[in-house]
């Protein structure tokens, strides 16, 4: 017995109709959504795969927060391990540079570059978080000091004297610097909003102790650097003074277009129990 043609041109399209309509109720009563709630996210699922191969040029924000929160919340682990947690921009772009392994969640290139900036922007902290509680309450006593921004920079250093050196991998420094008698400091430089100014550090930075003359930086090595340009993590080095009978240490800076910025610590740094 032959099936008409024109029969079978209507039957497919309605079996697919029927099926896809069945398909829709059971996802909806399975996963407890509205009909609206199921097409958004038919939706939204759709606009990530194409931004993911680059057929969509750019998401909004809440698209951007629903990006990280189906890749990061969903698939890894819940939000307040993320989000009860900052962590330097340096840190989060190794973290989700770990999260794009196939066995972890997989995600694409521009999926990880957008999830990084969402969180550099969200939870960022302003020193690394790396360290022991305790080892991070002794820096944030004697050896970090801040400004409180100008506009939206700003501006974070960390003395690192002689007898703290091994604290130096944990601040990004991959290896010791040659000459160790210098006087190095790790300066964090954050913006939400502009971009961070490619200055040269050493060109704008003094040093000095007990309010004697002031020494000219050396050198300025960049740590970090993120892709918009709005973090920047680097090496201040000074002359190497002898600070045995000093009891104040003072670091000018005047960067460009702002005011003198002035950082004070007191001497000598107290030993770090381990």
């Amino acid at each position: 017995m032959r099936v008409p043609v024109k029969s079978l041109l209507i039957s497919i399209p309605l079996f697919l109709l029927l099926g896809g309509t069945a398909i829709f109720l059971a996802f909806m009563y399975l996963t407890d959504q509205t009909p609206g709630a199921v097409i958004d996210g038919i939706q939204r699922e759709g606009k990530f795969f194409l931004y993911k191969h680059n057929m969509v040029e750019k998401l909004s924000s809440q698209e951007i927060t629903l990006l990280y929160r189906s890749t990061c919340t969903r698939k890894c682990h819940g939000k307040d391990v993320i989000e009860k947690k900052p962590r330097t921009a340096a840190e989060w772009e190794s973290v989700v540079t770990r999260m794009k392994a196939p066995d972890r969640a997989g995600i694409t290139d521009r999926h990880a570059d957008t999830i990084t900036r969402y969180l550099q922007n969200n939870f960022l902290s302003n020193v690394p978080t790396v360290l022991p509680e305790n080892t991070m309450k002794f820096l944030k006593k004697y050896l970090w000091r801040m400004d409180f921004g100008e506009g939206d920079l700003f501006l974070d250093i960390i003395y690192v004297p002689r007898e703290h050196f091994r604290l130096l991998r944990y601040l990004g420094v991959s290896h010791l610097p040659p000459d160790q008698q210098h006087a190095f400091f790790i300066v964090y430089i954050n913006t939400h909003r502009g971009t961070v100014p490619d200055w040269n550090l050493a060109e704008m930075s003094t040093f000095r102790v007990n309010n004697g003359n002031p020494q000219n930086a050396i050198g300025w090595e960049i740590l970090y650097r993120d892709g918009q340009r709005h973090h920047v993590q680097g090496m201040l080095t000074f002359p190497g003074i002898d600070i045995s009978q000093s009891n104040e240490l003072e670091v000018t800076m005047k960067p460009a277009g702002m005011g003198t910025k002035i950082f004070q610590w007191s001497l000598p740094v107290p030993p770090l129990e381990e």
